[in-house]
């Protein structure tokens, strides 16, 4: 005899719970947006470790982004796009790059030209030229957006990654 029974002399009756009705999968996306790939993976493993808390029946898909993910390596100064190398000049990639390591950020074109250039000594309508040609090159005009009497920004769901 348990201590229980002891403490508690009165039987105790449990009742079956009615089953429920199944409820419908719960889809959840999480959009990381530029950072350095250890932290991405950082993220995807304390997400992984959520779903194994969770328990059975729960699963993660990783699934790749499908807005053509451009992919920025300083190092190399080199542009992809899905494996294949965009051919940008060198005003054009650091341009983009500059952006995309400063997202939701306007830059004026005064401030591009010091940031990118590294000069003042030029007209703004050069920025406007060179952003014009990324757009084209990029083949997505939306990627680099203008804030009218302001300046340029890269978009909010610019699909770019930039490696550490």
């Amino acid at each position: 005899m348990s201590a229980l029974a002891v403490a508690h002399p009165r039987r105790v009756h449990l009742r079956p719970v009615p089953a429920l009705a199944p409820e419908p999968p719960v889809t959840v996306t999480i959009s990381i947006a530029g950072g350095a790939a250890e932290g991405r993976s950082r993220v995807l493993a304390a997400l992984r470790d959520l779903v194994d808390a969770a328990g059975a029946g729960v699963e993660v898909a990783v699934e790749p982004d499908s807005t053509n993910p451009i992919h920025l390596d300083p190092r190399a100064r080199t542009a992809l796009r899905e494996g294949i190398q965009l051919d940008l000049s060198r005003l054009e990639y650091d341009l983009l790059l500059f952006l995309a390591r400063h997202p939701r950020q306007v830059f004026s074109r005064t401030q591009l030209l010091a940031q990118v250039w590294g000069h003042t000594h030029t007209t703004n309508r050069t920025v406007d030229v060179h952003v014009s040609r990324l757009r084209t090159k990029l083949d997505d005009p939306e990627v680099v957006t203008t804030v009218y009497g302001l300046g340029y920004r890269l978009a909010d769901d610019a699909a770019i990654t930039v490696e550490a």
